[in-house]
């Protein structure tokens, strides 16, 4: 179960990544995406107030973790080291991390390799308040 937490907790940040190039573009937009994605992967869990609770924190740990400025392989490596490797099969572990590579990648296109920028900081610290904005929502 934790396996697939992760799987679509990963898979829902890459779709919720592919927004970050609308925000500017279309703010109000790119705010109701943010906000359907992240209800309906509330609203497919067993215990939707469950997973609004386990996504706010892991959204927590995340920003905490992460230097004022960091690159792309940062970032990365902090979603990475949220994971406990060892309790999963070769097999899941090999599915999380092509969920994370994916993940990455999305973001690669999207911002570059290198350090991310003021900019683009700003628009993935949004991204990451309006998910939590919108599982804030969930009771």
């Amino acid at each position: 179960m934790k396996v697939l937490f992760t799987v679509l907790m990963t898979m829902f940040f890459t779709v919720g990544c592919s927004v970050l190039d609308k925000i500017e573009e279309s703010p109000m937009t790119a705010q109701l995406v943010t906000n359907q994605l992240t209800l309906r992967f509330i609203a497919g869990a067993d215990d939707p107030i469950e997973r609004a609770t386990k996504l706010r924190e892991k959204l927590a740990d995340i920003e905490t973790k992460l230097p004022g400025e960091y690159t792309l392989l940062e970032l990365d490596s902090v979603v990475r080291a949220e994971i406990d490797w060892q309790k999963y099969s070769l097999a899941d572990q090999e599915l999380l991390n092509f969920a994370l590579t994916k993940a990455r990648n999305v973001i690669l296109d999207l911002v570059g390799e290198g350090l991310i920028n003021p900019e683009d900081k700003v628009t993935i610290d949004t991204l990451f308040r309006w998910i939590d904005q919108a599982a804030q929502r969930v009771q």
